[in-house]
């Protein structure tokens, strides 16, 4: 009895092992934060710690890690762990440059210590879209820089082998700066397909400046996408039916040639007479002359309105055509973008 109780102890111990490392950052980090509100700084500082590390359950996104590296801070700093305080501030700072503490959560001994942090670090970081779709000379990548203060930067695009594709920026940054890629090489030809790296870097290499930066991206070649021909549009007849003429024609040649012929049919072995002639050709005649009174006419107001349309899908025809020869001309590129990363320092 004693060895079974020791064994399901032991089986209870093992799956409580697994089951605490199953926590997920987040909600370690929640845990954190209410521990920091009862002033409970030592569990805190543990469970903060904890949420923060790379092999923890569902990692941190950005914004969350930001704030778990505040309430880090200001957890070491009221435990008069100051050295931690600034070491969490400056992985702040470096996480994103333009991040601040707020100051209606934090008391003033938390965020002033983060700005004499801030003022020491130099940082900058790169905001890049996951996914951008580029027409070439058209619609480019955009990528925006931010700096933690005043900064010289160089941005080149650059193969994942390292040979250089074209530099994007090479300058002083204050504070941000939208950075754009027509999706052209250096030569004027679209990028290829394959892994490109966009890496900042400081132009004066010192101990104290920005670490660099770096983003991988993958380009893709899609055709181009032309419009369709716009459908001709429903004209109006511009002239009267021919019909009515016709068939007064008609009408005056059958009777004609009735006037002539049916005596004799009538009558076989009889021959038509001139006067049968004479009215047959009259009718005949009569029908000529019905035809030329109804022959078509132009409908004067149908022309004026078909004018205008004709005019109207001319020019879409022309916008359509002027599109698609400047899309043909255009290559379009699906870009996504990988995570950003730190260059570690001596590898900038």
């Amino acid at each position: 009895m004693a060895r079974a109780s020791l064994v399901l102890a032991l089986s209870l111990l093992l799956c409580g092992a697994r089951l605490l490392p199953a926590q997920s950052a987040s909600d370690l980090l929640g845990q954190g934060v209410r521990a920091y509100q009862a002033l409970e700084y030592d569990a805190a500082a543990a469970l903060l710690e904890r949420s923060l590390r790379p092999d923890s359950t569902a990692r941190l996104a950005d914004s969350l890690r930001a704030r778990a590296l505040t309430y880090l801070a200001a957890t070491e700093l009221f435990r008069g762990q100051r050295d931690s305080a600034v070491a969490a501030f400056r992985q702040l700072v470096l996480l994103n440059p333009r991040y601040r503490p707020d100051e209606l959560v934090f008391p003033p001994q938390v965020t002033n210590l983060f700005q004499e942090v801030r003022r020491a670090t130099k940082a900058v970081a790169v905001v890049v879209p996951p996914v951008t779709t580029v027409r070439t000379r058209l619609d480019p990548f955009k990528a925006r820089l931010l700096t933690s203060s005043l900064a010289d930067l160089s941005v080149m695009l650059e193969r994942e082998d390292g040979t250089p594709v074209r530099e994007l920026y090479s300058g002083p940054v204050a504070d941000t700066l939208v950075l754009s890629w027509d999706g052209l090489t250096a030569a004027g030809a679209p990028a290829e397909n394959g892994r490109y790296i966009l890496r900042v870097t400081p132009r004066a290499q010192t101990a104290d400046g920005p670490r660099a930066r770096r983003v991988v991206l993958e380009v893709k070649q899609e055709p181009p996408d032309t419009l369709a021909w716009p459908p001709p549009p429903p004209f109006l007849p511009e002239r009267t039916s021919t019909g009515p003429a016709f068939r007064s024609l008609a009408a005056g040649l059958v009777a004609g040639a009735a006037a002539v012929a049916l005596p004799s049919i009538m009558a076989p072995g009889k021959d038509a007479s001139g006067a049968r002639f004479a009215v047959g050709a009259t009718v005949g005649v009569a029908g000529f002359v019905g035809f030329f009174a109804r022959k078509p006419r132009p409908l004067e107001a149908n022309v004026r309105a078909n004018a205008s349309q004709r005019d109207a899908w001319k020019k879409k025809l022309d916008a359509v055509r002027a599109e698609n020869a400047t899309r043909l001309r255009t290559m379009r590129l699906v870009v996504r973008a990988g995570p950003e990363t730190i260059a570690e320092r001596g590898s900038e």
